[in-house]
């Protein structure tokens, strides 16, 4: 045993530039899963006053996410590994060594890469334990003691999850060699040296595929349908992309072959000639390269509009701090009056109110019939009948309570009226009821006017119009004349009775922690009341839910957006690396017959700067179509302008050329430094 471990440890010394990178990428994905498993149960996120159970959710999708990945990545990694050192273990049963041997050797040293991954992944995790429960509440603004965090069971549950998972690793190789003839190992490195041919079909499939992906991602108008059927256009692309590179890379490859005057360059001889004699085993891996440059893309540009955009979509809710409405339903009185809602804003203003805001409104669906004439004094029929139910919405305000509220100076004649509406546009007259009351409109406002109330019905499917009188005698002959019997017209009286009052105040949002001091003044207020209707909404609460759901979804995708970046770096890597040793003897070759070291390294060039950018230039691509899909799924999370969504998703695009470009620099010199060994 000492024998094979000795030799183990002499194996890894001697393979260090494929088993370092390893054992790094190994313990990174360790630490990360601990990270990650460490903070979703940090029992300090139990007291976030918001989206606690979200922000839950969110993590422990996290930790299965890196775990799923994990399992992915390091088999991939073995597997380069295994096909890297096929020869040497060929050559240890060529020499006598029986295959138990070569599996006992192979023992020991997947157990010393487990050791030293594990260990050095739990000791960074723990080293980096606090600094991420750090940003983390820091990008959710959660207030907490920070306390050092030490949990055994995290370590246990990360040892779980890893330990089966290289001896899985082990147990495949070890079949493997168990499996596999001698012969058999020592030409695996060859694997694929034969021209490829052209899959006609596959080529098809991936371009059906793709085009269906990118026809839906451009052709969805519903905000809901773009939310239902993205995964599946997700799958689609994923499908064409695989199909692309391992048939349509070829073709490309056979066309550039074929246009001579391109093909017969020193530079473009060679690396077309090499590319296109082992695409087949690295079209799997350049497809893999761009969708993980897709979802990088895809997932830092969108966590971080949403993040950013919280401001916005906060205001869009509501442009008041806090809003509230009251309304007495009770049937036969109302104990609620306009004299409560004077006392209600004495106890709330001795709380703290830089600038408040009241009025109130009546509520009154439409009934019955209504007509609207345009600017050429067409009638148009709104209202179809009396037994229809409009899902328009209307509020009735009388100008004394307008005037005051947005500090104007406007008049109005007993026959006018101002138009606030979500729909209504140049119309000059409003006709009601079989009365044919007819209201000239003095002023149309577009539906942004009425900032304080749009939270009442912006935002929904439904029509709301506001609607100004010069006074409540106005708006009670209104209501009336909707109203064809007795029975409706005292519905109608009920509900001028039943008047809707509107309380909005504004305070710095530094002082947004006393939003739940104001409803619990409202709640004991409304208490008193047995048919009192009350709703409250603030700034204050809304922010606060958004910063901690958003932000966990922030923190959620940096921490997957590296994930993927180290998997792309570590793919290209060992694909360099790999290329590198088949290549060194072809371009010893090629000196010998007279090229010379600068169009060695003009070929090396052009073959690395095709195999690395071609990924992240079909990333781009995918990335472009999917970009109207995003916004659109959007519109139910953030309020965010095209413009400003598109300015991020080009920052994160720049970020991610330059983080290639240097990767490039890297790896085309160790490809360079191997080749001209």
């Amino acid at each position: 045993m000492k024998f094979y471990f000795k030799l183990a440890l002499s194996n890894i010394q001697k393979n260090r530039q494929i088993y370092v990178p390893y054992i790094l990428t190994s313990a990174f994905m360790v630490m990360m899963y601990y990270l990650m498993y460490s903070l979703s149960n940090d029992q300090a996120l139990d007291a976030m006053k918001a989206g606690g159970t979200t922000t839950q959710l969110i993590l422990d999708y996290g930790v299965y996410v890196v775990g799923i990945f994990s399992i992915i990545f390091l088999f991939y990694m073995n597997s380069f590994i295994l096909k890297r050192r096929q020869k040497e273990f060929a050559l240890y049963n060529i020499l006598g060594m029986e295959k138990y041997h070569v599996m006992f050797v192979l023992l020991f040293e997947s157990l010393l890469v487990m050791i030293a991954s594990i260990v050095l992944g739990v000791i960074y995790g723990l080293l980096f334990n606090r600094l991420i429960f750090l940003i983390f509440i820091k990008l959710v603004h959660f207030s907490t003691d920070f306390t050092l965090n030490f949990d055994v069971s995290n370590v246990l549950n990360t040892c779980l999850i890893f330990i089966p998972l290289f001896l899985l690793a082990y147990l495949f190789n070890a079949l493997l060699i168990r499996l596999s003839h001698p012969i058999e190992l020592l030409r695996g490195g060859q694997t694929g040296e034969k021209e490829p041919k052209v899959k006609w079909l596959i080529l098809i499939i991936g371009i059906i595929t793709l085009s269906a992906g990118y026809i839906l991602a451009q052709t969805i108008e519903d905000p809901g349908i773009a939310i239902a059927i993205f995964f599946g256009a997700v799958i689609l692309v994923m499908i064409g992309t695989y199909c692309l590179f391992t048939s349509g890379s070829i073709a490309l490859l056979k066309f550039l072959k074929n246009n001579r005057h391109y093909y017969y360059q020193t530079k473009h001889f060679v690396s077309i000639s090499q590319l296109l004699y082992r695409m087949k085993q690295n079209a799997v891996g350049l497809a893999s390269i761009c969708l993980l440059c897709t979802c990088i893309l895809v997932i830092f540009s969108s966590t971080v509009t949403l993040y950013l955009g919280i401001e916005e979509t906060v205001t869009a809710f509501s442009d008041s701090s806090y809003s509230a409405t009251f309304q007495d339903i009770g049937v036969d009185e109302h104990d609620f009056d306009e004299s409560d809602m004077h006392v209600l804003y004495s106890q709330i203003e001795q709380l703290l109110v830089d600038n408040q805001i009241d009025y109130k409104m009546i509520n009154i669906p439409i009934y019955g019939n209504a007509t609207l004439a345009t600017s050429s004094n067409k009638v148009v029929d709104y209202y179809n009948s009396l037994t229809d139910s409009i899902t328009v919405t209307t509020y009735f305000m009388t100008l004394d309570d307008y005037n005051q509220t947005y500090h104007e100076y406007i008049t109005l004649k007993d026959n006018e009226i101002l138009i606030s509406s979500n729909y209504l546009d140049n119309y000059d007259t409003l006709a009601f009821g079989q009365d044919e009351l007819e209201y000239f409109v003095k002023s149309t406002f577009n539906q942004e006017h009425l900032l304080p109330i749009k939270n009442e019905n912006y935002g929904t499917n439904d029509d709301a119009l506001w609607l100004i009188f010069k006074d409540e005698n106005q708006i009670q002959k209104v209501s009336l004349s909707l109203y064809y019997n007795d029975t409706i017209q005292e519905e109608a009286a009920y509900n001028l009775d039943s008047t809707k009052y509107f309380l909005f105040i504004d305070y710095d949002k530094s002082n947004d922690d006393i939003y739940p001091l104001i409803d619990n003044i409202i709640d004991k207020y409304a208490s008193q009341y047995d048919h009192l209707y009350y709703s409250y909404d603030s700034q204050g609460a809304v922010r606060g839910l958004l910063q901690e759901v958003y932000g966990s979804v922030l923190f959620l995708g940096v921490f997957l957006g590296i994930l993927f970046l180290l998997a792309a770096i570590i793919i290209m890597y060992y694909k360099q690396l790999s290329e590198g040793y088949e290549d060194k003897h072809r371009y010893e070759i090629m000196q010998n017959v007279g090229m010379s070291l600068q169009e060695v390294k003009q070929c090396i060039s052009s073959q690395v700067l095709i195999f690395f950018f071609l990924p992240l230039v079909v990333a781009m691509i995918h990335m472009a179509f999917a970009f109207r899909m995003i916004k659109l799924m959007f519109q139910y999370l953030v309020v965010t302008s095209t413009s400003t969504m598109l300015c991020y998703t080009l920052i994160v695009a720049i970020i991610l050329i330059i983080i290639y470009a240097v990767i490039y620099n890297l790896t085309a010199r160790t490809y360079y430094k191997i080749v001209k060994q």
